[in-house]
């Protein structure tokens, strides 16, 4: 991500991140709960590959450098999304 996000609707720079998080109810539990338990599962296990595997060793490198490092394998733990809200015309987007 950009420092510097603009708004897609009136080019504005005055936006605001928040993280959205996704829900689900007591019906979709009820009748795909297997199948998020799976799915969860997987999600969990790329990301942790993620985190071993690229994450890990980029840090070294990245504190070698003397550089700081935004973990990518944590996003795949976390279940939020990133929601920008443009101050000038009300917009919610995500970039």
């Amino acid at each position: 991500m950009a420092l510097n996000v603009k708004c897609p609707k009136c080019g504005s720079t005055k936006v605001q991140l928040s993280n959205e998080s996704s829900k689900h109810g007591c019906l979709f539990t009820i009748l795909f709960g297997f199948y998020y338990l799976g799915w969860l599962m997987i999600r969990w296990m790329i990301g942790f590959m993620i985190l071993v595997c690229f994450d890990w060793w980029m840090a070294i490198i990245q504190a070698v450098r003397g550089n700081g490092y935004v973990w990518q394998g944590l996003r795949w733990f976390s279940n939020r999304r990133k929601v920008y809200f443009c101050h000038e015309c009300g917009t919610n987007f995500r970039a």
